[in-house]
């Protein structure tokens, strides 16, 4: 088994043909990027070791790596009031973010597809990648207060992801007895998103889990 870690919003940078079209303000927002998200990416990197791991280096707001590219919400408001000021800028910034979603979604599929041709094969009943895709969440929105510490996305159709859900959830207790954790919490494991693709693509050797992560534990 191979484990492999992503982090879609791990940034709020922006390319330079894009800086002027989202106010500054902005970008320190949940809107633009996952707050929190990197830094604990990066330390289960050192931690977990996978053998495969991959963050986005611009903001969602440019284009969001969690969505298909054909989701109206990939891109951002902001590409049409850039589209209005200047269609030219704006068409521009368009395809320099599609091509970088390409070629992030690309990367990580090509690693995928190198770990289910290994040279001796797993059992069956042995997912041959397991991804943890690390993401944080806003502890408010639109007035509603999240309930939950930590929420954990599977798609409940598949047993594995049950199963390794199950597990992450014990681990997280026995370490942290007070957290509050959830499956499919704020978010539904199913909705549209890298790991949805990637099990469509891959198949049941393909394992993917989202870790959200609440905010708060980041904010002074």
């Amino acid at each position: 088994m191979k484990l492999m870690l992503t982090c879609e919003h791990a940034s709020n940078r922006l390319p330079a043909s894009f800086k002027k079209a989202i106010p500054a303000d902005v970008l320190k927002t949940h809107r633009a990027y996952d707050i929190g998200a990197c830094a604990v990416f990066r330390k289960l990197i050192r931690f977990a070791k996978p053998e495969f791991h991959c963050e986005g280096k611009f903001s969602r707001l440019f284009v969001d790596l969690n969505r298909t590219i054909t989701n109206k919400s990939a891109f951002s408001e902001y590409h049409e009031a850039l589209d209005v000021c200047d269609k030219a800028a704006a068409e521009k910034a368009k395809a320099q973010a599609t091509a970088y979603w390409m070629e992030y979604r690309d990367t990580i599929e090509k690693f995928v597809d190198s770990a289910l041709k290994p040279k001796t094969r797993t059992a069956k009943s042995e997912p041959s990648v397991v991804h943890l895709g690390i993401h944080s969440f806003t502890p408010e929105l639109n007035g509603k207060v999240r309930n939950a510490d930590i929420g954990i996305l599977y798609d409940p159709a598949r047993p594995q992801e049950r199963a390794y859900a199950q597990v992450i959830k014990a681990e997280i207790k026995r370490l942290y007895p007070a957290m509050k954790v959830r499956f499919n919490y704020p978010y539904k494991g199913t909705s549209d998103g890298l790991t949805t693709t990637l099990r469509k693509k891959f198949g049941p050797r393909y394992v993917g889990i989202e870790i959200e992560i609440n905010q708060k534990f980041f904010q002074r």
